[in-house]
């Protein structure tokens, strides 16, 4: 069970650098200027360049649920690294919590942030489109692609200088969210095997195949992060 005094620990951590509280409060930002370019832009696009902004609403959609794990997931590494550069990891794991008592502590307040930020998405948007199943869905999912996030920030960085860098790259992935664009086979097949792409499709078709196929994907990439993980920490 996650105590108060690990979750205040966790709050003043974050609070006290300036980039890991931008990367937490960014979401909020995201989904407020969202709903205003949502209402606004459709009316400029359609009159002068003869755009219809809702042909992409999915695609819009999507990359703001990415964009979630992806700062959630920086934040979470980046408290992975501190516990690693303070050795506090290494203090952790020889005690009778374990690495497996690490990871829930460490984990477990993230994934709530990620839940919350994803019915944000749901509330302040008002998508009519995606139910409050599919949103449930896509939150269990994201939540997932911030611990993957997060543990190969982990896993590849040794401070949180690479893992900065490293972090810049891990956000290129959520490009194959919009792979459907591009109707190109080729690439679409690609990035069949990334997650981000698989929020896209739950979006735009929660079918049971693609409920299916989005769980598959995103658990295989977590038990090989979690593999490395164990297996690296021995």
């Amino acid at each position: 069970m996650i105590s108060c005094e690990h979750i205040k620990a966790d709050y003043k951590q974050i609070f006290r650098e300036k980039i890991m509280f931008l990367l937490f409060i960014l979401p909020v930002i995201l989904i407020c200027l969202l709903k205003i370019l949502l209402i606004i832009t459709p009316i400029y696009t359609e009159e002068y360049l003869n755009i219809d902004v809702t042909d992409y609403h999915s695609y819009i959609i999507s990359v703001i649920f990415l964009m979630i794990p992806s700062l959630i997931g920086t934040v979470t590494g980046f408290m992975m690294l501190d516990d690693k550069d303070g050795k506090i990891y290494e203090l952790m794991s020889v005690t009778p919590i374990g690495r497996n008592g690490y990871l829930y502590n460490r984990l477990s307040i993230p994934i709530i942030i990620t839940f919350i930020y994803s019915f944000l998405i749901r509330l302040v948007i008002g998508i009519a489109s995606i139910s409050y199943g599919t949103t449930l869905l896509i939150s269990i999912l994201i939540s997932i692609q911030t611990i993957i996030i997060g543990l190969i920030m982990f896993d590849i960085a040794d401070d949180k200088v690479k893992g900065l860098t490293y972090a810049k790259g891990l956000n290129i992935i959520m490009i194959f969210g919009l792979a459907d664009l591009l109707n190109n086979e080729s690439v679409i097949y690609i990035a069949r095997l990334f997650p981000s792409y698989w929020i896209t499709r739950l979006i735009k078709s929660p079918s049971f195949s693609n409920i299916i196929m989005s769980f598959c994907i995103h658990l295989l990439w977590l038990f090989i992060i979690l593999g490395r993980f164990y297996k690296k920490k021995k």
